[in-house]
């Protein structure tokens, strides 16, 4: 099912002026990650997209740190709207987040499209792939605190309201789990 499929499918989603997308590898998911969503907007729904990072070699659904199921528990204990969408991950192929942005903008084009993220996916949004695609087209970034630098965000907002002045920025709090990284728990799994 493609994603405007799974959105135009879900009377929730349908309805809704705003859909927030929170994507990532998430290979593991930790709490950092159930933080983010707890931060985010409560009166939006959320599609969470567990992807494969377009800068990073495919790991397999079999090798990876958090399963499919997984997620879904670790979402049925956050107060949210969350929507799963695990197409991406499941098809072991890579799929830049430009690509679903404007399939979504293109068949929902009276509807906001905002994006969920840590510090460190907002410091890296401009080189991503296709970045001026997406923020041209999002109106909302969601970013939950992750050991902010002051000086990095102030020019990093700077650098995206070169692409896009209307790019509304929002920065939803700190949290608990900051340290956590799905990077460094990899790597302290890899040297036991």
């Amino acid at each position: 099912m493609s994603i405007v499929n799974f959105i135009k499918n879900n009377s929730v989603l349908a309805k809704a002026n705003e859909l927030i997308f929170f994507g990532g590898s998430f290979n593991p998911w930790h709490e950092g990650h159930s933080s983010c969503l707890r931060l985010a907007p409560k009166d939006w729904p959320i599609i969470v997209m567990p992807d494969h990072n377009p800068f990073k070699d495919i790991v397999g659904t079999n090798q990876k740190l958090t399963s499919v199921e997984e997620i879904q528990e670790n979402l049925r204990k956050i107060e949210a709207t969350t929507y799963l969408f695990d197409e991406y991950l499941l098809k072991n192929q890579k799929n830049p987040s430009h690509k679903w942005i404007s399939e979504v903008h293109k068949n929902f084009p009276h509807k906001n499209i905002s994006l969920l993220m840590g510090f460190d996916s907002f410091i890296s949004i401009d080189r991503w792939i296709k970045a001026e695609t997406i923020l041209s087209t999002v109106n909302t970034l969601y970013i939950a605190s992750r050991l902010d630098d002051e000086k990095v965000k102030k020019k990093q907002i700077k650098v995206l309201k070169k692409v896009n002045s209307d790019l509304n920025v929002e920065f939803i709090g700190n949290h608990e789990y900051e340290d956590l990284s799905s990077t460094k728990i990899r790597e302290n799994l890899s040297q036991k």
